[in-house]
This record gives C-alpha cells, sequence and structure tokens, in this order.
C-alpha cells in the first residue's frame, strides 16, 4: 500500500511553463488506512473526561498516544464531541489482527482487519461519553500489537465551517504581525527547529490576509528526504473572528508535508501547524502560500506509477474539461488535456465498492514521471465513507496522464470520472 509509505521528499518550485511535480503521499502514523470522513485539524488540547471508562471492564488509555501492549479491551472518555482516529499495529510479522469500536452500551460503531502491508484503523466523529476498543488476534500472540488514537475537531458536525474545539488556543488576529509572522503569495514563512525539542512549541502559527475573493494554496515544506525521519505534519485554515472558524484541514498531500486547495473570503485567517501526534514537535518547516496559480510542489509519483511514460497517455481514455468518462472493467489511467492555465476539478466516482484515489501526474522532459496533485477523498463530502476523491485546483496548460486507483494500490475499474471549471 504505497500511499502509506513514509518518502517525503525536498519540494521543489516552478512557475508556469516551467516544470511541476509532487511527492508520495501518506496516510497515518504506521502503516494504516482509517475507515475515514473529513478529518479536521487537531486542538492543542484533547478534552478528556474524568473517570475510568465509566466502569466499563476495560484497560484506560489517554488519547493521542500509543499504547504497546494493551489488554485485548481498552477505553478511552470524550468529555465533548470530538473526531477520534484508532489505530492497531501487529509486533509481529504477519500477524493478522482486528480492531472494532463500540459504545459504552456494547454497541459496535466500526471496525476493520488487517490485510498485507495495511494495519486497521478507524476514524469517527464521536459524542462525550466512554468507548470500548477490541482487538483480536491468534490467542498465543494475543498482546503482539499496539493501539493508537489521535484526536481532531469535531465537523459539522464533522467538516469545514465550524468553530474551533477550543476556541481559546487558536491566537486572534491582534497578534498578527507582532507574535505571529505574516504568510502571503510569494512570501513564504520559514519556521526553525529548536534544539532542545521539549522547548519547541507544539503547534506553530502564521496569518493570512486575504483583500478579495480567491483560490489560495497552503502548505507545508519540511525539506526532509525519504531517509529522515520527522513529524507527520497537518495544517488547520481558521478564518478569525469572535471564536476561530476551521474552513480548511488537511494532512499528507506531499509525503508528511500537508496542502491545501480552498477558496477565502475577504478577511483575516490564522493558519495553524502540529504534528498529527500533538505532543511531538513539528521541527523545521517552510508555510507558502499561492493566491495566482504559478506556484507547484515537485515530487515523486506513488510507486505504482513509477513506470509510467508519455506514452501511456496514447493509450488511456481521453478526456478534457466539460467532459466526463464511464469506465467499464479495469482501466487505469485517463488522458486530460487542459487548453490553458486554469483552475479544474476532477471529481471520480465508484460504480462498485473501491476506496479510490486519484493522481494527476506529468512528465520531465528526460521523460521521468512527477506528480502535480493528489487525493483520497472528497473535501467538500460530510460522511464517514468518503470513498470519491476530488481534486480542485488550478492546473497548467497541457497533457495531464490521470492515474485512477484505489487505496490499497490496486488500478481503478468501474467507475466515472469528469472534469469540469468551477
Amino acid at each position: 500500500m504505497d500511499n502509506a509509505r513514509r518518502g517525503p521528499g525536498r519540494g521543489v518550485w516552478w512557475a508556469v511553463g516551467a516544470v511541476a511535480a509532487a511527492a508520495a503521499v501518506a496516510l497515518v502514523w504506521l502503516v494504516a488506512r482509517p475507515f475515514e470522513g473529513d478529518v479536521a485539524a487537531s486542538p492543542t488540547v484533547t478534552p478528556v473526561a474524568d473517570g475510568a471508562c465509566a466502569g466499563t471492564d476495560a484497560q484506560s488509555i489517554q488519547l493521542d498516544t500509543q499504547v504497546v501492549q494493551p489488554e485485548a479491551r481498552t477505553c478511552f472518555e470524550l468529555a465533548q464531541r470530538m473526531r477520534v482516529t484508532v489505530g492497531a499495529a501487529a509486533l509481529e510479522p504477519d500477524l493478522e489482527i482486528s480492531l472494532m469500536v463500540l459504545d459504552a452500551e456494547a454497541t459496535e460503531l466500526a471496525s476493520a482487519r488487517s490485510e498485507p502491508e495495511w494495519d486497521p484503523a478507524v476514524t469517527l466523529t464521536l459524542d462525550p461519553g466512554a468507548y470500548v476498543v477490541e482487538v483480536d488476534g491468534p490467542a498465543e500472540e494475543s498482546d503482539a500489537f499496539l493501539v493508537y488514537t489521535a484526536t481532531f475537531a469535531p465537523g459539522d458536525a464533522g467538516g469545514p465551517g465550524v468553530a474551533a474545539t477550543d476556541p481559546g488556543a487558536i491566537p486572534g488576529a491582534d497578534q498578527c504581525g507582532s507574535q505571529i509572522p505574516e504568510v502571503a503569495d510569494d512570501a513564504p514563512v520559514a519556521f526553525e527547529a529548536d534544539d532542545a525539542e521539549d522547548a519547541e512549541p507544539a503547534a506553530r502559527y502564521a496569518c493570512l490576509t486575504v483583500d478579495e475573493p480567491v483560490l489560495a494554496t497552503i502548505g507545508v515544506d519540511s525539506g526532509r528526504s525519504g531517509a529522515e525521519e520527522g513529524a507527520d505534519l497537518q495544517l488547520g485554515v481558521y478564518r478569525d473572528g469572535d471564536a476561530p472558524v476551521l474552513v480548511a484541514s488537511g494532512d499528507d498531500a506531499f509525503g508528511t508535508d500537508p496542502e491545501v486547495s480552498v477558496d477565502l473570503e475577504p478577511g483575516t485567517y490564522v493558519i495553524e501547524i502540529t504534528a498529527w501526534f500533538l505532543d511531538q514537535p513539528t521541527g523545521a518547516f517552510e508555510l507558502y502560500v499561492d493566491t495566482d496559480g504559478d506556484l507547484f510542489r515537485q515530487g515523486e509519483v506513488s510507486t505504482l506509477h513509477a513506470q509510467v511514460s508519455a506514452a501511456d497517455c496514447e493509450d488511456a481514455p481521453a478526456i478534457a474539461p466539460g467532459e466526463a468518462v464511464t469506465a467499464e472493467g479495469p482501466v487505469p489511467y485517463l488522458c486530460l488535456t487542459a487548453p490553458g492555465s486554469g483552475r479544474l476539478a476532477i471529481e471520480a466516482a465508484t460504480l462498485t465498492d473501491q476506496d479510490l484515489v486519484l493522481e494527476v501526474i506529468g512528465f520531465e522532459q528526460d521523460g521521468s514521471p512527477y506528480r502535480l496533485a493528489w487525493a483520497d477523498e472528497n473535501p467538500q463530502v460530510d460522511s464517514l465513507v468518503n470513498v470519491d476523491p476530488r481534486i480542485d485546483r488550478v492546473l497548467p496548460a497541457g497533457t495531464w496522464l490521470v492515474a485512477v486507483t484505489t487505496y490499497y494500490g490496486d488500478g481503478g475499474a468501474d467507475y466515472d470520472v469528469r472534469v469540469s471549471a468551477p
């Protein structure tokens, strides 16, 4: 499952008319693919209720942590509505395990089972209360696993446009320029790592001022190579006001670096960058903003597409802005021609039970492929099951190979794709 392997590379930048690319994408820590809906930025502090899981017969665990070799039944409590990812990872090679999340009444809420190169994980929006996590495996190796959790602000319940979980944790616009750096188009902000990691803040902030409605691309470049360890970063974009309002969030657009494209109305926005596990420092990175559609990142394609060439476009079904294609049977690639540089939305919809991924690929002068964009969900959808991806961003003029695969690395089959100009 290529998308679950960390392999960030240093971003290479270019303007329209030069060469572009994008890095391989990962999901959440470990080799895990959550059953997920839209995931908002994590708050600085996780609100956990007092008590021992309302008397449930399970080992109590703290959120935003990992627990190695816990009991088969663990539990946690929430003091307020949250989005929670729960995952498990086997500690022995080829050990198959299953994961189930239940409420205090023993009602199953979600479950997942390990597969080759995939550890089970689920993501749910949960109300205040106690919850139980059950992990099951071979009896003789019943404790050969770990459990991890991570919390996020809930959406609307569950999506963009909801007040921050802890409004007091997001700085106000009155701190912009004095205590918080300001980022702008063609004016990135560099954040340095603290030599003493325990002194480095868990969250980094920057302000963005928007004077007119605009599609903004906001991202983070950690500059790490695939061989370098570092935090899996995520970002949230908050509209300043009496209570900060989350308008966009994202992670893992380029390796472990997040990037989002979002329509912004005039106003001041505070951008928060944290590590996926909140007790981990972010390390050094550069925050960038593009509002005129002339800056693109460069990085590696998914391993599945490492051998593709421009010739694959000749054999693929053609598609253009304003058109739609229905793939019957296996059709791993489409050939998209963009007559001019501009904003395009590419949407895929499965006709079966696949979890689809979109990847837009271009080619260097030497023929090597690069990724221009990637998506495994639709950020406009508020649903626990979000399997139809959508890319909405500025694409340069040219011919692009659009790869349609499943999240688990198989070629896509039986799906619809349409391209439009929002």
